[in-house]
Order: structure tokens, then sequence, then C-alpha cells
């Protein structure tokens, strides 16, 4: 964990934005928001770093690492410059963690690990206004267990509820997937040790031969002693109408500083005769 104290964060990057910021510049004020996550794919076995930070009206940031690494510069011009941005939000590639045989680059969860280390992602920039802007965000590797979807996955579930709802269950796991490593050593804590203060379900079609436009997803974020969501009929019947039975879906672990391991499923709906 990096221990450094937010005046030194400061002193260096306020520094380097005094001396290109105009004169007569005002005094520095904090992003709305900033964080930095983790993102595993278990059932895939991939992995991604994802960001964001907000503030009103800038048109100019960076972010560095707990290393000093400049990670991201990002520069608004033109009209989209004099409007000013607000909310931003990435995501890194997602290379496999495992070889699975295709021959694609692969990132072991180590090697990840080493690249984006925990500690704090700082950021700094200036606004419209001609604020300067300074935030941190703290990147953990407290990595929570893949959920187990098990008793929903590959499934034919009948639509057998009192309003011809399906339900989709889960249960906490114990590793990450097809990115568990051979040892933890490498976490400061066993995913299966990691607390979930959140559960993520997103339910989609899953048929080549149909287009949904706009997309219709289900999506719901329950508390950690949920471990079931119920899919309403009105959602079912909108798949069933345009000719689809199949759906996939994912159901994410989150844990407190908003890293998420994932897993992935899918399940034919079984029509009402």
């Amino acid at each position: 964990m990096n221990t450094r104290s937010k005046f030194s964060f400061l002193v260096a990057p306020l520094a380097v934005i005094a001396a290109l910021a105009p004169s007569g510049a005002q005094a520095a004020e904090e992003f709305d928001e900033t964080k930095a996550i983790v993102e595993i794919n278990a059932s895939d076995g991939d992995i991604g770093f994802h960001a964001k930070y907000d503030a009103d009206a800038w048109r100019f940031v960076k972010m560095r690492d707990p290393n000093n690494r400049l990670l991201l510069m990002e520069k608004a011009s033109g009209p989209l410059a004099a409007q000013g941005l607000t909310e931003n939000f990435f995501e890194s590639a997602e290379p496999l963690c495992w070889d699975d045989g295709s021959g694609e680059l692969i990132v072991t969860l180590e090697q990840f690990l080493q690249r984006f280390p925990a500690g704090d992602y700082d950021l700094y920039g200036w606004k419209n206004d001609v604020d300067f802007l300074f935030g941190t965000a703290e990147l953990s590797h407290l990595l929570p267990a893949a959920p187990d979807i098990s008793a929903t996955d590959e499934m034919t579930l009948p639509r057998d509820g009192d309003d011809g709802e399906i339900i989709i269950r889960w249960a906490g796991g114990d590793d990450l997937g097809e990115c568990t490593p051979d040892s933890w050593d490498m976490l400061p804590e066993a995913p299966g040790d990691v607390e979930v203060v959140a559960w993520e379900v997103v339910i989609e079609p899953d048929c080549d031969d149909v287009e949904f436009e706009p997309e219709r997803t289900f999506t719901a974020q329950l508390p950690p002693e949920t471990t079931q969501v119920t899919v309403s009929p009105e959602m079912i019947e909108s798949y069933l109408d345009a000719g689809c039975a199949e759906l996939k879906f994912e159901v994410g672990a989150i844990e407190e500083t908003g890293n998420q391991t994932f897993s992935e499923g899918g399940f034919e709906v079984e029509e009402d005769d």
C-alpha cells in the first residue's frame, strides 16, 4: 500500500500545473469523484484496469501511478475545450490472464498487479475557469472471489413463478476462475476472504439471429446478503416475443473499494405451451 501523504502528492503536480497555467490563476480544487479499480472476468479469464474522474468543465487531465509514471494525458481542444468536459470513465484493454491455446496476448495476474501497483493514482489538471484540479484514486489489490453461478448456468429454466418470472441464483466463491494463480502470495488477502459489499447482475439476450434496437438489458445491484434476483415477466416476454429464448448473464462480486469479479453464464427460457 502506498503510504505517501496527500501533502507529498500535492507539491509536485500543483507545482507543474502552476508553471503551465496562465498568471492570475485561482486556487486549487479537488475532483468531485475519482476511482480506480480492477475488473476480472473469471469465466473468460481476462483482467482490466478501469478509472473514473469527474469535475465541472475541465479541459486537461493527467494521471500518474504510485511510481510517478505517467499513465494518461487528456486534453480537450477547439469547441470541446470551450464547452468543457465533466465525468470521464475509461477501461483498459482486457487481455487474457491464462493460456487458452489461441495464441492471444497473455498478461498473468501477477504481471497485471506489477503493471498496476496498489496505491495512489494521482490526477491533476485545470478547468476552463483556470482553477487547478487535483485528486487521488486509490487502487487496491483486494480482489473478491468469482461468484458461483452453477445453480443457474446452462439450464433450461421454467417460468413457474407466480407471475411467470425467472429467478437467477448464485453463491459466494473462493477463487478467480480462469485467472486463479498457483498461489495467493501476491495478494494481500485470498479472494475467498475478501468481503463482498454488493452484487451486480446483468442479463441480456444471446441470439445471434435476433437484433434488439435499442439493446434490452436487465441490470440490478443488490446488497451482499441477497443471492438471487427475479427477472420480470415483462422483460422475459420482450425477449420471447422477438424470438429469442436464450439469455446470457453476469454476476459480479464487488468489494469495498470497487474492485469486481464477474462470472458469466447462460440459460434458455422454457416457453409456455
